[in-house]
């Protein structure tokens, strides 16, 4: 993992946001800009075809399989397939159904059956706002987190994408909102369904790309800004953890986790560090592809300075795919509480109810938080259901007991991202088989 190639997979980071602005913007000006140049009998098909390269993008996995934040394209690629279906919708309107009485008092035109931008405009704002109402609660969404980790498990790249995927819907919203009320006015208080006149074109072709260029121009300088602040400066603070291993232990007893709220390496904000707890037990050595079962426990026990007869319970690792070091989750569950005594280190014990309280308020480290919730998730989903997702028990939305110290005899695979999808998808959700079916032979997972 040299420097060279976690710079350039950074930067290809970086870059993908910009590009799947440009792409995804761009497509939806484009189509709006030849809203006079193209037929409307025609530019459904322009629609469909941006549509489903912008799909494509959305499902395409880089070739070193450093995920990226595709949801932008995902939108956009629905926004246009609604537009293409309500265009069409109109077509089909004015070539079948219409009263050939409106071509006659001019309130119908057939050359323009409707105007471009106001139904691409209205389409982005409902598509958008019901984005907002679900809070961005895709299954694409879950499918990359399952993939590749939470946003805390994937360092610089992870924090990136989870700010600025928010920050472009953002923008596309606010610009959406202001075009769609726009055209909307001025086609209610000046706009004649006769032709379209220079005013006609300014407003509804012209302003909207004027906008789209702006906001090339914004978003080129705000990620050149930002590859510039990371070069200088978490480039520079990764240099002192090159070619590095993140070794994390979860200290367990009973239904009882052992953490500290003091501030260790890895805090990316020594501040905010101090107001949360941790798992004290996390360090980094030098870079390991592999850690054997008996390295995990001896370094385990070289950091508490004491001999542990507990097992070392490894339970997954997150691979950052050259992005920044890799990290290796363990738990260490003890027979009782007063076995931490003797060891070096600082902390006190929380019930599980508590962490949950405190992860809900943003008490843990996100990290911590991304930890805990695997543990839960994968547990109870090898409790309730098979690897496919049927139930165990005969019981529909049977939950079984949870207790923590449990995952030490459980022969559960934490590392195996099946469960995760099992725990999104089964037998109890709505349409699990056509869901399964949909999955398995059109998405290929």
């Amino acid at each position: 993992m040299d420097r060279r190639r976690r710079i350039g997979a950074n930067s290809n980071g970086i870059n993908s946001l910009w590009v799947n602005w440009s792409l995804s913007a761009g497509a939806l000006a484009l189509v709006i800009f030849c809203g006079f140049l193209i037929s409307k009998l025609w530019l459904p098909a322009l629609v469909l075809g941006l549509q489903l390269l912008l799909l494509r993008r959305s499902r395409m996995l880089p070739q070193d399989k450093q995920g990226v934040c595709n949801l932008l394209p995902l939108l956009v690629s629905r926004i246009l397939f609604f537009s293409a279906v309500i265009m069409v919708g109109i077509n089909l309107y004015y070539m079948k159904f219409i009263d050939p009485q409106e071509y006659v008092i001019g309130t119908a035109n057939r050359k323009i059956p409707y105007v471009t931008v106001l139904v691409v405009s209205t389409v982005t704002v409902a598509v958008l706002s019901v984005a907002y109402v679900r809070k961005f609660n895709f299954d694409f969404c879950d499918e990359c987190r399952i993939r590749y980790g939470r946003s805390s498990e994937r360092g610089f790249l992870g924090r990136l994408y989870s700010r600025e995927s928010g920050y472009q819907i953002r923008v596309l919203y606010i610009f959406s909102i202001l075009v769609c009320v726009y055209s909307w006015t001025y086609y209610a208080l000046r706009y004649s369904n006769v032709n379209l006149n220079s005013s006609d074109k300014f407003f509804y072709n012209w302003l909207p790309l004027l906008f789209y260029i702006l906001s090339e121009i914004h978003m080129s300088l705000r990620y050149f800004g930002i590859y510039a602040f990371y070069r200088q400066n978490i480039e520079g603070e990764a240099n002192s953890k090159e070619s590095t291993t993140w070794l994390r232990y979860i200290i367990i007893s009973g239904n009882n986790v052992f953490l500290t709220d003091e501030v260790r390496d890895g805090g990316a904000d020594q501040q905010s560090a101090k107001r949360r707890y941790d798992t004290p037990a996390s360090f980094y050595i030098p870079y390991r592809e592999r850690i054997m079962p008996y390295d995990a426990q001896t370094y385990f026990e070289r950091l508490v300075d004491k001999k542990v007869y507990s097992e070392v319970k490894f339970l997954y690792e997150n691979y950052n795919y050259h992005a920044d070091s890799n990290i290796f989750h363990y738990a260490v569950v003890l027979e009782n509480m007063s076995a931490v005594a003797d060891m070096k280190l600082n902390g006190k014990w929380f019930t599980l109810r508590q962490i949950e309280e405190m992860m809900g308020s943003g008490g843990v480290m996100p990290l911590l938080g991304s930890e805990m919730y695997r543990i839960y998730t994968v547990t109870m989903a090898y409790k309730t259901y098979d690897r496919d997702g049927m139930r165990l028990y005969g019981i529909k939305h049977y939950k079984p007991s949870f207790r923590l110290d449990e995952i030490k005899n459980l022969l559960v695979d934490y590392n195996d991202p099946v469960w995760l999808f099992v725990a999104k998808d089964n037998e109890d959700k709505p349409f699990f088989h056509f869901r399964r079916a949909w999955r398995k032979y059109v998405r290929g997972l």
